[in-house]
């Protein structure tokens, strides 16, 4: 009798365990999600902007606006090397807005992805 008192007793504590475990990780989840989970997404789309940032030579293409390309000092050639780094600048600006946008709406998808999921469930449930 002793052997099944002890199977008895390893298996409520088993069940304990994993019922409180599953319980805590459910409680434990969401806050994660909103606290560190949220400022390490913040973090990596911070990074993947300075990246891009750096990718497009946006700063060095500033710095050298004015300056002729190709060392040539001449009027028309320091016009055309403005007018084409203004264009490249432009369409870089353009890149760099448009994957800003996308790191964006990707931030506000993490922060409304447990809400959406919670209603969709709902809605489920209830129809």
């Amino acid at each position: 009798m002793s052997s099944v008192n002890i199977t008895q007793s390893i298996t409520v504590k088993a069940a304990r365990f994993v019922i409180r475990d599953v319980l805590f990780d459910l409680i434990r989840w969401p806050v994660w999600w909103y606290t560190r989970g949220t400022v390490n997404t913040t973090l990596f789309v911070w990074q993947e902007f300075l990246a891009v940032v750096d990718r497009l030579s946006l700063r060095i293409l500033f710095r050298n606006l004015l300056k002729p390309m190709y060392g040539d000092y001449s009027r028309s050639g320091r016009v055309i090397s403005l007018v084409m780094r203004l264009i490249v600048f432009a369409f870089r600006l353009v890149g760099l807005t448009i994957w800003t946008v996308v790191l964006a709406l990707a931030l506000l998808l993490w922060l409304a992805i447990i809400p959406l999921t919670v209603y969709q469930i709902v809605v489920q449930i209830v129809t």
